[in-house]
């Protein structure tokens, strides 16, 4: 990630549209390929936190014959973490480097070692959770998986509010200009 830091503005721009576009269609292609799974199941998972609700879940996924959905929703999200985590990255140092303040933009670069830390929780997550659908779920499977799904929303959360304020400081300095 530390190239990001060097990378022209022009190349910047380049890779923020192409992983946004990348980004979309893998949503829209993911969505559509999953069905009847939809996404807010996986979260629901995610964040089971206990035993007896992720066991639910699982139950509720082999009546309706999802659980070969969601172990492919997650094989696929092995991918997707690549997806994100660089899309936002890129996302961060760009518009981070587009506000012209120092802060912001080392604000930015910062930001992608917290991405990094947000995709290996998600890959800690990922393993949790196909272990809890591939065998018998444990508390410990499910509390991990929750434990890194907090954290790697939490890290999502805090990169899109930053990506925010720098929207906002962009459009304030287009406007005093």
């Amino acid at each position: 990630m530390k190239q990001l830091s060097f990378a022209s503005p022009v190349n910047l721009q380049r890779w923020f549209w192409l992983l946004l576009a990348i980004n979309c269609l893998f949503i829209i292609g993911s969505k559509w390929y999953l069905q009847p799974l939809a996404s807010g199941e996986i979260v629901r998972f995610e964040l089971a936190k206990d035993l007896s609700v992720a066991d639910r879940i699982i139950q509720e996924w082999v009546t309706y014959a999802k659980l070969n959905r969601a172990i492919v929703s997650i094989y696929l999200d092995f991918l997707f973490i690549l997806l994100y985590t660089s899309g936002l990255a890129v996302t961060c140092v760009f518009l981070g480097r587009l506000t012209g303040h120092e802060i912001l933009m080392r604000a930015g670069k910062f930001f992608t070692y917290l991405l990094i830390i947000a995709g290996i929780c998600d890959v800690i997550e990922n393993i949790a959770m196909l272990k809890s659908l591939q065998g018998t779920a444990t508390r410990w499977s499910v509390l991990l998986a929750y434990d890194m799904a907090t954290t790697k929303f939490s890290i999502v959360i805090l990169s899109i509010l930053f990506i925010a304020i720098c929207l906002v400081f962009r459009l304030l300095r287009r406007v005093g200009a």
